[in-house]
């Protein structure tokens, strides 16, 4: 199919407006003013002028903080009486559809540094074109035997895991391509089970290509949107019943020689999921734990959430100690490599914590979308591990940051709860280990700055495992850092279940 010719265009409606300085019209045909005094560098562009495949954040950067940068999209002159860029604002150049065919757009942008006092650097442009596939296009590359990324057009990634009797599809994109025959091509006939890391369209919508003849899991909670979505799409109620099928924190997935483990971390949806090889150490994460492609650049989209941030870091914190150092990489629904270790996990609890200790104080402007608020830790441009969420700024706290009293994480050794930690739950059982006689408590407080943490009447570090008779009900006592607000868990030894047969 032949492809529209190379075109300018002129697109301030993709700019984040809300923050672009308003020109007065008196001063838009002013000539600008020659500044005497040093000279000022050349602004530089983040990514570097180029060809890309999707919608791109294009950041402009002034080697002096106190200088304003200027800018055009026409390919004129910037001057003083051009739009300025605020701080940490970006200019988007986007993807262009023409139906389903994808087109190839250009852009220039053309930007000067002005500050007074000083001389204005000299304009420099930035050419770029954004090339689009076609929406029922995709692509893919075998990142190491038996494991396949797919990605549709918007570049939303998919992952093919081989097994020797199955193999499994994680997630399914968004494009309007044949799907379940692309995938065909890789599989050898063997079945093909799907895996839904949560209930978003761009990680959805090509389910029902394999409903008719897969099996297909989800959080549990995040399955009755997806059944809607099918619903939506012409899918029988009785293929939907039959074949989509709920997925519990500790669910396992057959692949034949090996199985996949599923682990909830609710957060980003209520049911989100991630799968995780023992095989390879490949933790597989859609958008359950965020992303940090640099391009546009993409983050964890929390801003819709009602429940504060220490509920999802509980979450987080109890994956991590399930897994451990098992995890050797992590691929995310939009990243374009796999992330190698846990460094990233490492920036994500450090942003979330910052969070919780400073509050709003902690907040920046989002890129993307607008009017929003985030959380970032490490820098997106030099830092292959940073960190970024966007959230919901009503509601991201549990409390005043000097009045947060509560935990982050609970475990036990020796023991288990009976359910899965909450920090807003505060009463657990736990069953005792058959034939152990010792155990330990380790509690985390969700504020850095909390004042004490006492287990059992003790003083106690934080995450410090402490000795227990697991006998009877143990307190766990935090004061938040005004020294007054306190929160008391308890939990309470039952007896172990005897086993069948077993004398009394």
């Amino acid at each position: 199919m032949k492809r529209q010719r190379l075109r300018s265009v002129s697109p301030p409606m993709i700019v984040l407006t809300a923050l672009m300085a308003v020109v007065p019209a008196s001063a838009q045909f002013e000539p600008p003013t020659v500044q005497a005094g040093p000279k000022l560098a050349p602004v530089s562009a983040l990514p570097s002028p180029g060809v890309y495949s999707n919608t791109t954040g294009v950041a402009l950067q002034a080697a002096d903080p106190n200088a304003e940068i200027h800018y055009t999209w026409d390919g004129s002159k910037p001057t003083a009486a051009s739009p300025s860029l605020a701080h940490g604002q970006l200019l988007f150049i986007a993807g262009v559809y023409d139906g389903e065919r994808g087109l190839r757009t250009g852009y220039t942008i053309r930007a000067v540094a002005i500050a007074p006092g000083h001389t204005d650097s000299d304009p420099m442009t930035f050419v770029y074109s954004v090339e689009r596939r076609d929406r029922t296009a995709y692509v893919s590359e075998e990142l190491a035997p038996g494991l396949r990324m797919i990605r549709d057009s918007d570049n939303d990634k998919m992952f093919l895991v081989r097994g020797s009797k199955a193999f499994a599809l994680i997630d399914s994109g968004m494009g309007h391509g044949a799907l379940r025959d692309y995938v065909g091509q890789f599989t050898g006939g063997l079945p093909v089970i799907n895996i839904y890391t949560h209930s978003h369209g761009d990680h959805i919508g090509q389910a029902k290509e394999f409903i008719a003849s897969s099996t297909a899991y989800v959080g549990t909670a995040d399955r009755p949107a997806v059944a809607q979505f099918l619903s939506r799409q012409g899918v029988a109620a009785e293929l939907i019943d039959t074949h989509l099928k709920p997925a519990a924190d500790g669910d396992t997935v057959d692949l034949g020689d090996r199985k996949l483990e599923i682990y909830a971390v609710a957060g980003h949806t209520p049911g989100s999921i991630v799968i995780f090889d023992p095989a390879t150490g490949n933790l597989f994460t859609g958008d359950s734990v965020g992303n940090n492609a640099s391009l546009p650049p993409d983050v964890m989209w929390m801003q819709f959430s009602t429940r504060p941030l220490d509920a999802f870091l509980a979450n987080e914190r109890y994956l991590r100690a399930r897994l451990g150092d098992r995890i050797k990489r992590i691929m995310t629904g939009h990243n374009d490599r796999p992330m190698v270790g846990t460094a990233y996990l490492d920036h994500l609890e450090r942003a979330i914590q910052r969070g919780l200790d400073e509050g709003e104080a902690a907040l920046i402007p989002s890129w993307r979308p607008a009017g929003i608020w985030q959380l970032v830790e490490g820098d997106r441009f030099s830092d292959p591990d940073w960190f970024g969420v966007n959230v919901n700024r009503k509601s991201f706290l549990p409390a005043p940051p000097d009045q947060i009293a509560g935990l982050t994480a609970l475990s036990l050794s020796g023991a288990k709860l009976t359910q899965a930690f909450d920090p807003a739950i505060h009463d657990y059982h736990a069953v005792r280990a058959p034939g152990r006689r010792s155990m330990t408590i380790t509690a985390i407080p969700t504020s850095t700055r909390s004042r004490s943490l006492t287990v059992a009447g003790r003083p106690v570090r934080t995450g410090m495992p402490v000795a227990v008779s697991g006998k009877g009900t143990i307190p766990i006592l935090v004061v938040a850092p005004d020294g007054h607000t306190s929160t008391t868990y308890s939990i309470t030894f039952d007896s172990p279940v005897k086993r069948q047969g077993a004398r009394a």
